[in-house]
């Protein structure tokens, strides 16, 4: 008789804003975690601490899986792997943990180019570059041993099936269990804080970015549909209120949306001036997650037609196109 899933999560230290992050220990008929952490030594001791407490070292997974490629959850992946444990990520993953030289180069290249076209003096978008690079050395290289497709079960653990989940990231995937109604969520859906979809470069041999948060939005309404009961998130204490939450990330999408376009009532405005503007203490100090955040709902305005971009000296300015709603 195949033995239920008991769920055990794990809560590790990193040194970013967002605090601490959460893995998960599943055991049943195989010993699988998810997510692992920043590489620092205190996380990696805690880590080791927390499995030994469960009789467990690395060399006793059976399977280790990555919900994304953010150093907070894929950190400690290589040296988990290098124990000889099958690591699984989506397909999408690739390229931003195995340190390819061409990929990174060109979403360097990327950032470069978009910040500038959005207005940001070059002296901030230099400092980005360097958080950027810095941010990297938190997780080492590694390629994924085992690529599931949305819909694959997990092994060993009967009832629970991958799924494709970007937006945050476009790698992100999550673990849902049907019958149970559970989430192993990443960062798809937190309690406390909204999941910024991040900026991301196009794809290699590719040319437009992905607007990631339309794709989130996207996620979202799937999750939805979802027999969704408990759900175990990447960041923060695990949650039951799945679809009132949802209704709530999308409605304040829809609420931020309007801000922006009150924002240009009266002249088109860069990225960077509706920075400035929304975020006035905020915009130096995490200039990243506000310019991700600020073109998330330009890209949701500019899908529903209500602005439109200009670009002069290769400038983009955001006008509106017509009455707020």
């Amino acid at each position: 008789m195949t033995q239920k899933t008991a769920i055990i999560p794990i809560t590790l230290p990193t040194p970013f804003d967002v605090g601490p992050v959460n893995c998960v220990l599943l055991k049943s008929d195989a010993v699988t975690l998810v997510d692992s952490g920043a590489k620092t030594e205190e996380s990696r001791q805690q880590l080791i601490s927390i499995l030994k407490d469960h009789g467990l070292t690395f060399k006793d997974l059976d399977h280790y899986i990555c919900t994304h490629y953010h150093p907070d959850h894929a950190g400690l992946s290589k040296e988990i792997q290098e124990s000889g444990v099958e690591t699984l990520m989506l397909r999408e993953a690739v390229p931003y943990v195995s340190g390819d030289r061409e990929f990174i180069e060109q979403g360097e290249t990327f950032y470069t180019n978009l910040y500038h076209s959005f207005g940001v003096p070059d002296a901030l978008g230099r400092i980005e570059l360097i958080k950027l690079r810095k941010y990297r050395t938190f997780s080492s290289a590694f390629v994924p041993d085992t690529l599931p497709l949305p819909g694959d079960e997990v092994p060993g653990h009967e009832g629970f099936t991958f799924l494709k989940t970007p937006g945050h990231a476009p790698d992100h995937l999550s673990l849902y269990h049907e019958e149970d109604g559970l989430l192993i969520g990443g960062d798809v859906l937190l309690p406390h804080i909204s999941s910024n979809a991040l900026l991301e470069p196009p794809a290699l041999n590719e040319t437009e970015r992905p607007r990631t948060l339309l794709q989130y939005r996207e996620t979202l309404q799937y999750l939805y549909t979802l027999n969704l009961k408990t759900v175990y998130p990447g960041h923060g204490e695990p949650f039951t209120n799945a679809a009132q939450l949802i209704t709530k990330r999308l409605h304040d999408h829809t609420e931020r949306a309007k801000t922006l376009e009150h924002l240009l009532s009266d002249e088109p405005l860069t990225v960077f001036e509706l920075c400035r503007r929304l975020f006035p203490k905020l915009y130096e100090k995490q200039l990243g997650l506000v310019v991700s955040e600020v073109v998330g709902h330009l890209d949701l305005l500019q899908s529903e037609g209500r602005v439109r971009v200009e670009e002069e000296n290769k400038i983009s300015h955001y006008r509106r196109t017509g009455v707020i709603r």
